[in-house]
């Protein structure tokens, strides 16, 4: 493997459990893993869901790699 500068790096990933609803994936907020979010959030959507939220409306769970998340950010709608 060749030592790349820092900037070009390749950032650190780690499993997280997405959800796919309707041909549409949901992924943690980058602040706090609990919640989930769509594509568009927040500029064009600014729907957030919980795991039991999606789960209730038929989504189903899987693994993916992603950049790591925090775990209790606050995420509203004046801190999106």
């Amino acid at each position: 493997m060749t030592n790349l500068p820092k900037s070009e790096s390749p950032a650190d990933q780690n499993e997280y459990i997405v959800y796919d609803l309707r041909g549409i994936t949901y992924v943690p907020h980058f602040r706090n893993h609990h919640i989930y979010v769509g594509p568009g959030y927040p500029r064009h959507n600014m729907d957030r869901f919980t795991d039991q939220e999606l789960q209730l409306m038929g989504a189903k769970p899987r693994a993916a790699m992603l950049w790591t998340r925090g775990v209790n950010g606050n995420v509203s709608n004046s801190n999106p």
